[in-house]
């Protein structure tokens, strides 16, 4: 499966590794009540919420999709 700004975080999550990439990303671990609210957004919302401009949002699928 190749990961889009359209995948949804649930999907992330699935992949091994996704969960702790998404935390990198953040900056933080996320906290499972906001985990739990993003599961059904896709990438693409999750960088609006969170300010993540395209160069950030590109590096992160990048290393998403690099995942073994």
């Amino acid at each position: 499966m190749v990961f889009t700004i359209n995948s949804l975080v649930a999907d992330v999550v699935k992949k091994n590794g996704g969960k702790a990439l998404i935390d990198k990303y953040y900056g933080s671990e996320v906290d499972p009540g906001t985990m739990s609210m993003a599961m059904g957004m896709n990438i693409q919302m999750v960088a609006g919420y969170t300010g993540w401009n395209k160069e950030k949002v590109d590096k992160f699928l990048n290393d998403l999709n690099a995942l073994p």
